[in-house]
């Protein structure tokens, strides 16, 4: 029995491995990315609404471009006056294409989660490289998640308040 109980904690980092892997393999693309323009926003998916321009005091515009995507997934792109994506805030049926979305980024997100691997395939996602900050949670049918890179973010922005986890 210890070698069975064994074999299954050495398996865990391995199986959460499969299943975010499964979880983003019928995902939908997304063509605005982390770090890029947000005019790619509205090949997401179907637009939600029209662009909107959010204040936050002292600051620029902050633009958010809301899509939904065939799937159901509901993705929020927030852009500063220059037109770039600095954060991102999904939830929807599944998990979108993280590669996809976090662009440029996701190569920093895969090897930190490399390096630091989940508890349990359970466990909510929390990544903080210093060059992406990443929260994903959920289960089958309802995920959520949010996305940004610290250094594009315009000064005075405050994320919480745009719905995305610092």
């Amino acid at each position: 029995m210890d070698a069975r109980l064994r074999a299954r904690r050495q398996a865990q980092p391995w199986f959460a491995a499969v299943v975010l892997a499964l979880a983003c393999w019928g995902a939908p693309a997304a063509d605005a990315a982390l770090g890029g323009s947000a005019a790619g926003a509205l090949a997401d998916g179907q637009a939600v609404a029209p662009q909107h321009s959010l204040r936050a005091s002292p600051n620029p515009q902050v633009t958010d471009t809301t899509v939904v995507t065939p799937a159901g997934v509901t993705v929020h792109e927030f852009s500063g006056a220059d037109g770039v994506v600095f954060a991102i805030a999904w939830s929807g049926p599944q998990m979108p294409d993280l590669q996809q979305l976090l662009g440029s980024y996701f190569p920093a997100y895969d090897s930190w989660l490399q390096a630091h691997p989940p508890q349990s395939y359970r466990s909510p996602l929390r990544v903080r490289d210093p060059r992406v900050v990443a929260h994903a949670w959920g289960h089958m049918r309802a995920y959520a998640g949010s996305a940004y890179a610290p250094a594009l973010v315009p000064a005075g922005v405050d994320l919480a308040s745009l719905g995305v986890q610092p």
